[in-house]
């Protein structure tokens, strides 16, 4: 019996999980080889070529053979699991190949199910194989699937992996063929549970040394890099036959290395910080990071959380399209709604400390838009150009990316940068009256922002930086002072403070979906709290929701929940009538909406549509109704 179990934790597809053979149970993600196992190496073999490595399971794979008749299966151990065998010479000659090595693994199967229960089995997927056919391997019964690499970043690579996305999630998945040790976070990033290291035997064999980022060739008695490891400290005295067990010692001490740096990257939420400095190891390896960036973003972004560390390392260009920074920008221009009571539009830089009301920067301009509007600073709609998130309305710079996410701050931007600035500043002033007006208070790379875009501004605008730094004393004084005159000819009177209903209906926007603040923060809510810290809103003396500062999100009560319901956004249903204990897991869920990311906050209804639970997401909502194990939400509060 064979069984993978997906744990606890997401950062992208990326997985923790556990492969349980027998009595036997491997932590994955974990490596493979056909020479070497231990606790993070499990054993692979070739059936009637290879001999068991240890008393441990391992991965057996079947031979080809031409005639079905002659197929004969010696004694495999009853915990080993069984790679079925593929049609290699003709995976290759067109796409309606991989409809052939489909049909002969399952020949195959039928033919082993007497000895081998079809759960010990594991698929292997054609490069040419079409991705709805993947879909419906659940009939096979298999619990895992092997994708074929050929080392050269290209197109079949990229075959690979997007064919992996397509894979039922339940399943295991195993990356086979000539993998270098660079290549092991962004497979781990992408869904691989199971990663093929022979790669580390054929380069030792030819005497090279390999490197996360590339690899040496070693002779005896040449000059060679130094390596502090145990192997390479016998590189001065060896010998010529000594040398393939030392490349081969150092070369899995690099791959383990590496799994174990992915491993942990995943922990701390940094694992895709992790693949994008990967980028530099060669052309090819940015080529294919940017392919899986463009096309396989819907895949990524689904399993991304929506929370994140307290520091988001954003440093090249392939951040500019992170899943959660182009997510962050799609929110903000689908869910953003403009407040009708601001005609004042003011643009700020971004500052390096977040969240940016606690910059020394951006306290200056505070200062100066209270001077100046006296009391009425909530008239004025304050928007943070930056990179690479666009913009960030003031009401959202907590939550996550915005108040976490760091950057060089040079002032430097190159054109792509520039271009997706100017994009998310014209879709953003576009939900603004045409009555309203614009003040640019930027300078170097934020004022190129504004130059891009102003054929394409519909209000006024206005640019206060003629000494060309923001915070420099002209600058804020011709902000003061155009801000007064704005405050006269607009004829901007007193009213109530608007400034907490605009974080927590901003918030609400943003988490539920477009018009979920009206409906959290009605005209006769009631707010208390200070901005950006704790805020509490109550409707008709029932609390339904609190802002909570440190994540710049909300946390909805029983009673929020139930004004949410009728949106139909962000639910779980169950199949229980109500909530036990403090969890619930996936076995327990009879649907869920797939808008649901991990981290989310959500709504638990049941069987009659009663609002039951609140809580935060632990999975995706596809995860929920396809999975049978893991937990599902996290409950907040729930309905005794």
């Amino acid at each position: 019996m064979a069984e993978f179990r997906i744990g606890r934790g997401h950062d992208g597809p990326a997985r923790v999980g556990e492969y349980i053979l027998g009595s036997t149970t491997y932590a994955t993600p974990l490596l493979t080889s056909s020479f070497t196992s231990s606790d993070s190496i499990i054993a692979y073999g070739a059936m009637g070529r290879d001999e068991p490595l240890s008393e441990k399971p391992m991965l057996v794979s079947l031979p080809f053979v031409s005639q079905l008749d002659e197929f004969s299966l010696p004694k495999i151990r009853d915990n080993d699991s069984v790679i079925l065998p593929s049609l290699i010479s003709l995976a290759t000659i067109s796409p309606d190949a991989s409809e052939l090595v489909f049909a002969y693994q399952q020949e195959v199967l039928s033919r082993i199910t007497p000895s081998i229960d079809p759960s010990r089995t594991i698929i292997r997927i054609p490069s040419v194989a079409k991705p709805e056919s993947i879909v419906n391997l659940t009939e096979f019964g298999s619990h895992g699937a092997a994708f074929s690499f050929d080392g050269q970043l290209g197109p079949r690579d990229f075959g690979a992996i997007n064919l992996r996305s397509h894979l039922p999630l339940f399943m295991m998945t195993l990356a086979v063929g000539r993998i270098e040790p660079g290549l092991i976070p962004l497979l781990h990033y992408t869904g691989f549970d199971i990663i093929d290291i022979g790669h580390s035997q054929e380069a030792a064999a030819n005497g090279v040394r390999l490197w996360k980022n590339g690899a040496e060739k070693i002779e005896i008695g040449g000059g060679y890099r130094f390596c502090s490891c145990p192997a390479c400290a016998k590189l001065d005295t060896a010998k010529q036959e000594d040398l393939l067990n030392i490349l081969l010692e150092h070369n899995l001490n690099i791959y383990k290395t590496i799994i174990s740096e992915s491993k942990e990257a995943m922990r701390s939420g940094r694992l895709r910080w992790l693949v994008e400095s990967t980028t530099h190891n060669s052309p090819a390896h940015a080529s294919l990071v940017r392919l899986v960036n463009r096309e396989l973003y819907p895949f990524i972004e689904e399993f991304s959380p929506t929370t994140g560390p307290d520091a988001l390392p954003v440093i090249g260009s392939e951040s500019y399209n992170a899943p959660v920074v182009r997510r962050f920008r799609d929110y903000v221009a689908s869910r953003y709604s403009a407040p009708d009571n601001k005609p004042i539009i003011l643009l700020l830089p971004c500052s390096a400390r977040k969240p940016y009301s606690d910059s020394k920067s951006h306290k200056r301009f505070t200062a100066v838009i209270e001077s100046a509007m006296s009391g009425m600073e909530s008239r004025v709609a304050q928007v943070i150009l930056t990179s690479p998130l666009g913009l960030v309305p003031r009401e959202l710079e907590r939550i996550y990316p915005a108040g976490q996410y760091d950057i060089p701050v040079t002032g430097d931007w190159d054109t792509e940068e520039i271009a997706i600035g100017a994009n998310a500043l014209v879709t953003h002033l576009k939900k603004f009256s045409n009555s309203s007006v614009v003040i640019a208070h930027v300078s170097g790379g934020y004022l190129d922002i504004v130059r891009a875009a102003e054929s394409k501004i519909e209000q006024s605008l206005i640019y206060t930086t003629p000494e060309g730094r923001a915070t420099s004393r002209e600058s804020l004084d011709a902000l003061e002072e155009s801000l007064l005159e704005l405050k006269e000819i607009l004829s901007i009177s007193g009213g109530p403070r608007t400034e907490l209903e605009g974080i927590v209906s901003a918030t609400a926007d943003y988490q539920f979906g477009k018009g979920a603040g009206k409906v959290l923060v009605p005209e006769h809510a009631k707010l208390k709290g200070k901005p950006y810290r704790l805020i509490l809103c109550t409707v008709d003396g029932e609390q339904v929701c609190s802002y909570v500062a440190e994540s710049g999100t909300l946390s909805l009560t029983l009673a929020g929940g139930r004004l949410l319901a009728p949106f139909k956004r962000y639910w779980v249903r169950l199949e229980a009538p109500n909530v036990k204990g403090g969890s619930i897991f996936a076995v327990g869920v009879q649907e869920a909406d797939y808008m649901i990311r991990p981290g989310d906050e959500v709504i638990v209804i049941n069987g009659s549509d009663d609002v039951i639970a609140v809580g935060r997401s632990e999975m995706s909502g596809r995860e929920m109704c396809e999975l049978n194990r893991g937990r599902a939400v996290t409950i907040r509060h729930k309905k005794e």
